[in-house]
């Protein structure tokens, strides 16, 4: 492909597994990607006229996407009973004051895909003193229970049992991928570091996505204007994942910079916008269809 079209067409960034491992990412196989920046404008969902469900940036660029639209069975919503923990309430803390009553631990489901692998957040600490928070991943059994609860990332603490703060789950695909955010060591400014994640069930691995998108840069100058970062962080935790495993993010320059949606491809999958039919092949199609059913009609006639 010319590389003047690629220019064109908008940021394409071939993100590689050793820059992850070098950038300290949480995983040491993760996939390769490709990344499209879709401008900074709001995004338009729509369907294209072969019904390739599609995502268009306010730069104009479309490409296929569609989001995981997940469900919960109704007798999981609202209920902690029968659900798994992955932490055991505290009762060593001290804030409890030799009373392991005050210490808790307890989880709610979130969603589960089609092949009933599902989500959840477990929520634990000392009533009104400290308050943790993880997500976590279940299969459901044969028999309608939920199987051992896996941690996948954690939430930030807040020390007055106020529950889940900085953690979510965004959606699981139907390959076993989850995509949610939580928090990341360090802080900025006091506050924890939000950032989204990605579990990957082929390698069970989990990914940090500030790490992936951070090897991304704004531009190919040897020298920044002033004031401006070359790293992209996932500031806000908003994102989405389709079943084909592409994931569609908001980047920002360095901390304060302008948000970009950033559209993840996994390596192996086309790059290029949707094809549409074109006009001509789509005229010679409806031409051979009424043809043929002229020709039905005409025998039919003849039958008669």
């Amino acid at each position: 492909m010319d590389v003047v079209a690629v220019i064109r067409r908008g940021r394409l960034v071939v993100l590689s597994a050793g820059l992850q491992v070098l950038l300290g990412s949480l995983a040491l196989a993760d996939p390769l990607y490709t990344a499209v920046d879709l401008g900074t404008g709001s995004l338009t969902y729509g369907v294209n006229s072969s019904g390739v469900a599609t995502v268009t940036g306010s730069n104009g660029l479309t490409y296929a996407f569609s989001p995981v639209s997940n469900s919960l069975p109704s007798q999981w919503m609202n209920t902690t009973k029968g659900v798994p923990t992955v932490e055991a309430a505290p009762t060593w803390s001290q804030d409890t004051y030799g009373n392991p009553n005050y210490a808790y631990s307890y989880s709610r489901m979130v969603s589960m895909n089609s092949q009933g692998l599902g989500v959840g957040i477990n929520i634990y600490g000392v009533d009104g003193h400290l308050s943790n928070s993880e997500a976590f991943v279940t299969q459901l059994q044969p028999n309608g229970t939920w199987g051992p609860a896996g941690s996948l990332w954690a939430g930030a603490t807040t020390f007055d049992g106020s529950g889940a703060s900085s953690l979510g789950l965004v959606g699981v695909a139907a390959n076993g991928q989850i995509l949610g955010y939580g928090t990341q060591p360090g802080d900025f400014g006091g506050s924890p570091i939000n950032t989204m994640y990605l579990y990957d069930p082929k390698t069970q691995s989990v990914t940090n996505l500030t790490n992936l998108v951070d090897s991304m840069k704004w531009t190919t100058l040897s020298r920044l204007p002033l004031g401006a970062s070359a790293n992209w962080f996932l500031q806000s935790p908003v994102g989405q994942l389709d079943n084909q495993g592409r994931i569609l993010v908001q980047a920002t320059q360095g901390y304060w910079g302008p948000t970009h949606d950033v559209l993840l491809i996994p390596q192996g999958m086309p790059i290029d916008p949707p094809p549409i039919p074109e006009p001509a092949t789509c005229a010679i199609f409806a031409t051979l269809i009424g043809g043929w059913m002229a020709g039905r009609w005409v025998r039919s006639r003849g039958q008669s």
